[in-house]
């Protein structure tokens, strides 16, 4: 029982802090939260993937909502490339001793014109966090470009 117990809160140690931020999420009716894949498990990790398109907006303005809105969730190591439209940034995991999860966006132009904003977040085999905490997350970033 005492190993299960350790186990649990080493787990909850390591659950990274966008899961345990408590915000509230405004659905911009994009449909991004209810198109939010996520695929591995626990022993082996989980992706995240959200993407909202957005038209009427130019890709700079896009692009700088975009950033903004990573650097609004307290990520870290932000380095966006407007050239190529990706943007790198890390999660810091908390109780993880300083380690970090990757955050990966994308901003591109659509053949229709849109734009479409990707965003894509990974954690790490034995990790664990909340499908819908990082599903809002995720979404609140990838739909930053039209509000």
């Amino acid at each position: 029982m005492r190993i299960r117990t350790c186990s649990m809160v080493l787990a909850m140690m390591l659950v990274p802090t966008v899961a345990m931020a408590k915000r509230e999420v405004v659905d911009s009716g994009s449909g991004c939260l209810q198109n939010l894949a996520v695929s591995g498990g626990f022993t082996t990790g989980k992706q995240f993937l959200a993407s909202t398109d957005h038209e009427g907006i130019s890709y700079p303005e896009a692009f700088r909502k975009t950033v903004a809105a990573i650097e609004a969730e307290g990520l870290v190591g932000v380095s966006p490339n407007e050239q190529t439209g990706y943007i790198a940034a890390e999660q810091t995991v908390r109780g993880g001793g300083g380690s970090t999860v990757p955050l990966r966006t994308t901003v591109r132009r659509q053949n229709d014109g849109s734009i479409r904003v990707e965003v894509r977040f990974s954690i790490k085999g034995g990790q664990l966090t909340s499908n819908k905490a990082v599903g809002e997350g995720l979404c609140k970033i990838a739909d930053a470009a039209s509000l």
